[in-house]
């Protein structure tokens, strides 16, 4: 709103006949830019009766307990319209944007048995078109965000109508005006192409609810307008918004070379992944605003209303975000206003939150070139950025969807979370799954199958774990924090070893021999490239060791021993696909310095790999 807006208005109430000797009505009224509202309350006085400066009707021994009985009704219920009227002037100090239905609003609260549906303006030519649509909106859209997102779009219309010189009249609208405003929002933003059909099938759904209002009548054929076709599958429109993997996570996690913005920034992002919450709902946990509830199994879980869809949220507060909430329990964030009760501080933020953002994903090493699709106009254009770049908030919600699916959690479930209340959503646009996990999912469906000869699995040797493609693969920064809780034996393989280069190379090494389309598979490149890089990785600084030093240290004896044992299956492949003698040896070394090995098994391990080494060098 760019023009200064003062709530001065004023409430009095006033008789319609002053010298009758009869009850007369009382009108309330109501003062507001110039112009007065009378409204009649539904109570009567006698003119003798009220006092005018005081405005009540008196209470006297000296009238009838009837007179007296009839004036109590009257003066609760002034009582009554001046405590509303106080009501709406502090709820529109906050609502600016309610101001244009202060009369409705008002008459509405003074005497709700008013048949009249609107203003006393009978014409509706008198009313502006906005002001109609924001009415239809208010009376035919329950629920509150959404109506706040319908008035959103009258003012966006709003101002084309402005911009183009259009009258703001129900009159002056039809099917031309509609398309010229598709038009006219795809020149300002010819990439934006949902949210411009989202605003103009908006105006378009509460022209309807008018043309279908007994009292407004618009008229107004909204049948014959050619919409701009949104021509991406559903694929191409989710290219954009790239969900992270756990690799990634932990990547951005471990990042320690942040200024203190940045480590705000990488906080609040982490605990936004690890609970799948908006932006917006991130105050009320680190707040404490939510319930606690103990499980008969001894675990936790906390539950809350989300603030967009007012649906319950109940989730696990996993050990990475109880570390975080307690380091800011005491100090808060002093780089990062995100938890006033500001909305409009709280938005402005977000885009600066945003940028932080991008800066600590790039510093993380998430630097992959990520290819997408977008429409200009009715034309489809391919498009490719880093991976730090597409990174903001909204992308959290996306990535725990994605991952929790990704690790067998099912929707129904998922959606308990995320306080979505159908799996709708989840499929439509938070779940980016790829082939590999649509392929992973089909295959291991197939595997139920008992019992037939012609659908069967074969068990494939060697199986490798393709969750992250090389698009995806990031440079992993070195790391002094501990996210013990999220290691397994499988992720602390690789991020120390290069476990899954070496799984690959064995896979691929495995197939050399056999027949493929009728000829003999050969994969020597590859192999030789994969070797070059597991040799590589083992004389650069191996990411995260601190955090594999305590993750060993908390292990039992026996999973210690299963580790161990994981580790020498690796070695024992390391030396069946050629990696060089230098390379193992540094890994060796590296399981000592973590704790996986201990000096007799280290001696025991080098024996085990020199032996082997020498028997390859034999042929």
């Amino acid at each position: 709103m760019s023009e200064q807006v003062f709530l001065d208005f004023s409430l009095n109430f006033n008789l319609r006949q002053t010298k009758k000797n009869m009850p007369t009505i009382i009108y309330a009224l109501f003062t507001f830019r110039g112009r007065q509202y009378k409204v009649n309350i539904g109570a009567k006085v006698y003119p003798t009766q009220w006092n005018k400066r005081k405005q009540i009707a008196t209470i006297s021994n000296g009238q009838t307990r009837l007179d007296n009985r009839n004036n109590e009704i009257v003066n609760k219920r002034i009582r009554s319209i001046f405590a509303v009227f106080e009501e709406k002037k502090s709820y529109l100090c906050e609502n600016l944007e309610r101001i244009d239905f202060l009369f409705e609003e008002m008459r509405q609260a003074i005497n709700p048995n008013l048949k009249t549906r609107y203003t006393i303006m009978k014409d509706n030519n008198q009313l502006s078109a906005t002001l109609i649509l924001s009415q239809m909106a208010e009376r035919n859209i329950p629920s509150e965000n959404s109506r706040k997102i319908y008035l959103g779009y009258v003012t966006a219309f709003k101002e084309y109508l402005e911009a183009k010189g259009i009258s703001n009249r129900l009159s002056a609208i039809n099917t031309d005006v509609l398309e010229d405003y598709q038009q006219f929002l795809l020149d300002r933003n010819p990439t934006k192409i949902k949210t411009l059909l989202n605003k103009v099938k908006g105006i378009v759904t509460l022209i309807n609810h008018a043309n279908k209002d007994k009292a407004i009548k618009a008229n107004i054929n909204t049948n014959g307008i050619t919409y701009l076709e949104d021509k991406r599958s559903k694929e191409q429109k989710k290219s954009k918004q790239v969900p992270l993997t756990e690799g990634q996570l932990l990547a951005i996690y471990n990042c320690t070379d942040l200024n203190a913005k940045e480590s705000e920034a990488k906080d609040l992002f982490i605990c936004q992944c690890l609970l799948g919450q908006r932006i917006s709902d991130l105050p009320k946990i680190f707040k404490g605003e939510y319930t606690i509830t103990k499980l008969e199994d001894g675990n936790e879980v906390i539950s809350f209303i989300v603030q967009k869809t007012i649906e319950q949220a109940t989730l696990h507060l996993f050990p990475v975000v109880k570390e975080i909430l307690e380091r800011y329990k005491q100090t808060g964030f002093k780089h990062i206003d995100l938890l006033t009760e500001d909305e409009r501080i709280v938005k402005k933020n977000e885009a600066k939150l945003n940028r932080t953002i991008k800066q600590v994903c790039e510093k993380a090493g998430l630097d992959s070139d990520i290819n997408y699709v977008e429409q200009i106009g009715g034309n489809i254009t391919k498009k490719r950025k880093k991976l730090f770049e597409l990174i903001h908030t909204q992308t959290a919600r996306h990535t725990f969807i994605t991952l929790m699916c990704r690790l067998g959690i099912p929707k129904e479930d998922v959606i308990i979370a995320t306080a979505h209340t159908d799996t709708t959503m989840i499929d439509d646009v938070y779940l980016h799954e790829t082939v590999n996990d649509k392929g992973t999912r089909l295959i291991n469906s197939l595997k139920k199958i008992k019992g037939s000869t012609l659908f069967k699995i074969e068990e494939a040797n060697n199986m490798v774990d393709t969750t992250m493609n090389e698009e995806e693969t990031v440079k992993k920064p070195n790391s002094t924090a501990s996210v013990t809780d999220n290691i397994t034996f499988d992720t602390l393989l690789d991020t120390q070893f290069f476990a899954s280069k070496i799984n690959k190379a064995v896979e691929l090494q495995s197939q050399v021999g056999h027949l493929k389309d009728g000829k003999l598979c050969s994969y020597d490149n590859e192999i030789t490239s994969l070797i070059s890089e597991i040799e590589k990785f083992s004389q650069s600084s191996t990411p995260d060791s601190d955090v594999a030093k305590q993750y060993v240290k908390q292990l039992s004896v026996g999973k210690q021993s299963d580790l161990y044992d994981s580790f020498r299956e690796m070695i024992i492949k390391c030396v069946k696909i050629g990696i060089s003698k230098d390379a193992i040896m540094q890994f060796i070394n590296k399981a000592l310095e973590i704790g996986l090995l201990d000096k007799e098994r280290f001696t025991n391990i080098k024996e085990i790999t020199t032996a082997l080494l020498d028997k390859r060098n034999q042929g």
